[in-house]
């Protein structure tokens, strides 16, 4: 029988890892929201205060009701609000709770393995290197990675309140059963991919029964069928749940998965297995030497291959042959078994291997199962020994440099994470064939205000997958923004040929319309865009503007649909009400300017409308005032001017002008006529 660490032991390892943990990732904390980030915590109105906690448990993961998403993790969104209500959008404070729950992950497999009887050295090695290994930068690195931590705690924590239950006896038992089932549906409610918690418990069962294959199987399964029961009812209660907010149990009805995102969801099941073991063995090359790293390789950075083709056939049978290995040396309580059994399992949800998930290939999901090959690796390297102090020489070195190796390459992968500029940038560097990792760097460019560039890498994106219609949205946005209209046009209308009921195409294309000043055009393509989408502001707020510019009848009603659609939307407010004083009506005019200012304080057009309003009174200060307002706000080149007019001609006003001219405010101020 092995022999337990001692306590001094056991707490010295645990500050170790803790530690080991904090220091890798140190240089992570300086980083700022990024990527999924920003939707998820950073610009969450959900998260913003104790009032709205109920949203979170009505809307998807990235928010809105039924046909709106197909995740639903409450639990994590809620760990981010108490987070917010504490330090608001402190990054670092995120961090490190990311961190925190990294190195809690980390002690809390090391307890399970070493409870369930893996030699102690193989355990202790195993666990340094889950902690430092790069794989999981960007599970604890990345904001929103914190779904695969969170989750990896729940569950370990279930397994271990789970074995209680099995090896238990009494009233206790019973409490610990509750308390397995309690996590459990936590971590169902924090990331879908803790389905598999059951499964795993299966498989420590098994490994801790005695006999051949066959009664261990049975033993497992006799020990433990009441928490599969009651987890299996726990599971189903989760789809009912799902159905109830996303609109159905796995995603909402009519809804699928991008061929970007993931192309083995449109193969048959035996073409998407195939190609999953092939993936698989990528996630597992990557467990055990993580050299090359990249936050996205969807299409096509992997690429499909044939059920036939001899690389497919061949993962195939590794896969097949991995596993009958491990279980037939699952009988002699071998931890490497064990380790592989541990990483194929708890891939189980995430593989691609029973369904199709949303992503072909994501390094945060191997969080969790990679746990099982850092087993593995501590128990290859320890060896026979029944300590770590029994080590050989040779393999203290061997140990020393994983651990040196990891350290570095966890270290360096961190900087990879601090901004969304290092993040593309350094994907579309790892892989240049990925269409999506181009479109990302395209979105960040575009957003630094570098439109050229920004333009060649959509192309980039466009060129490897021609059917991306996001990506071509995307530059047609850039050609518009770069005045090559002509270009922009085809950009849309490809768009809208590979999605005809795209809201972005068709306001994109009416934008481009509306600059060539065909509005009759862009009318009518904002009309098919509400037909297709009739609950979009945007369409219905580009519709009312062109008629207005039109002079049309019905640009009255354009703007009531525009209001009822978007009550609170400053623009449609101030709008409306630059349309009302055209038509006369002053008053109501004023009203709308009103409204617009109480939603957003220095909007300009509403502060114009106010100057027109004081002109036509021959209130010459208060419009001098409003104009100031409008000009400091928006600092257009015509505001600038009015106001430099208005304040020539303001008994009083020209000093108050020159001393914001002075201030710089705003910096480009003409001089006073004379």
């Amino acid at each position: 029988m092995l022999e337990r660490p001692s306590r001094r032991d056991l707490v010295a390892w645990s500050l170790l890892l803790v530690a080991a943990c904090f220091v890798v990732y140190a240089n992570g904390l300086t980083g700022t929201f990024t990527y999924d980030d920003k939707a998820i915590i950073r610009d969450n109105p959900r998260l913003r205060a104790p009032s709205r906690v109920g949203e979170i448990f009505r809307t998807s993961y990235f928010g809105g009701g039924q046909g709106s998403g197909s995740n639903y993790r409450p639990v994590l969104l809620l760990t981010y609000a108490a987070q917010w209500w504490i330090h608001g959008k402190s990054a670092i404070a995120f961090h490190l709770v990311n961190v925190a729950f990294h190195a809690a992950a980390a002690l809390l497999l090391a307890a399970l393995f070493l409870r369930i009887g893996l030699p102690p050295p193989g355990v202790a090695l195993g666990s340094l290197l889950f902690a430092l290994h790069p794989i999981h930068v960007e599970a604890v690195t990345s904001l929103v990675g914190r779904g695969e931590t969170l989750a990896a705690i729940f569950t370990t924590g279930f397994l271990h309140l789970a074995l209680s239950f099995s090896e238990g006896i009494g009233r206790r038992r019973w409490v610990r059963f509750g308390g397995a089932l309690a996590l459990y549906a936590l971590a169902l409610l924090t990331k879908e991919s803790a389905s598999v918690a059951p499964a795993l418990l299966f498989l420590v069962l098994a490994f801790r029964s005695e006999g051949r294959l066959p009664r261990r199987l049975a033993s497992a399964l006799s020990r433990g069928w009441p928490v599969y029961a009651a987890g299996a009812v726990f599971l189903a209660g989760s789809f009912v749940l799902r159905a109830a907010v996303l609109g159905g149990p796995i995603r909402p009805p009519n809804s699928g998965i991008f061929d970007v995102e993931n192309a083995l969801a449109r193969l048959d099941p035996w073409g998407r297995v195939a190609n999953a073991c092939l993936i698989l063995l990528r996630y597992l090359g990557r467990s055990v030497f993580p050299l090359h790293l990249s936050a996205d390789e969807s299409a096509w950075s992997i690429r499909v291959l044939p059920l036939d083709a001899p690389l497919t056939l061949l993962a195939v049978a590794a896969v097949l042959a991995l596993a009958g290995l491990a279980l037939g040396r699952l009988e002699s309580g071998s931890p490497v078994a064990f380790g592989v059994l541990w990483f194929g399992v708890a891939f189980l949800p995430t593989a691609n291997l029973l369904f199709p998930i949303g992503t072909i290939f994501a390094e945060r999901v191997a969080y969790l199962p990679s746990a099982g090959v850092c087993l593995a690796l501590g128990a290859l390297c320890s060896g026979a020994a029944r300590d770590l102090r029994e080590l050989s020489p040779a393999r203290r070195r061997v140990a020393a440099l994983a651990v040196f190796a990891f350290s570095v390459r966890t270290v360096a992968r961190n900087a990879v994470w601090w901004t969304d500029s290092s993040l593309f940038g350094n994907s579309v560097n790892a892989a240049p064939a990925s269409a999506k990792t181009h479109y990302n760097l395209a979105f960040v460019l575009a957003e630094h205000g570098q439109l050229r560039e920004a333009l060649r890498q959509y192309g980039q994106a466009v060129s490897i997958y021609d059917g991306y219609w996001d990506a071509w949205a995307g530059k047609g946005k850039m050609e518009r923004e770069l005045g090559r209209l002509a270009a922009a046009e085809a950009s849309y209308r490809k768009t809208l040929a590979l999605l005809p009921d795209y809201e972005n195409g068709f306001f994109g294309l009416g934008l481009v319309l509306e600059a060539q000043g065909r509005l009759p055009e862009a009318a009518a393509n904002d009309r098919r865009g509400l037909t297709k989408k009739p609950d979009s502001l945007p369409l219905a707020y580009r519709l009312a503007v062109v008629l207005t510019g039109l002079d049309a009848p019905d640009a009255e009603e354009a703007w009531r649909r525009a209001l009822v659609l978007g009550p609170a939307s400053a623009a449609v407010h101030a709008d409306h009400a630059d349309w009302l004083l055209r038509h006369g009506r002053e008053r109501e005019a004023l009203r709308e300017a009103h409204a617009a200012l109480r939603l957003e304080a220095g909007f300009p057009t509403a502060w114009r409308v106010l100057a027109r309003v004081a002109d036509g009174r021959g209130n010459r200060l208060v419009r001098a005032l409003a104009l100031e307002r409008a000009a400091l706000a928006s600092g257009d080149p015509a505001d600038l001017r009015a106001l430099a007019e208005a304040s020539a001609s303001t008994p009083g006003f020209r000093e108050r002008f020159e001393r914001i001219r002075s201030r710089g405010e705003p910096r480009v101020l003409p001089a006073l006529p004379p």
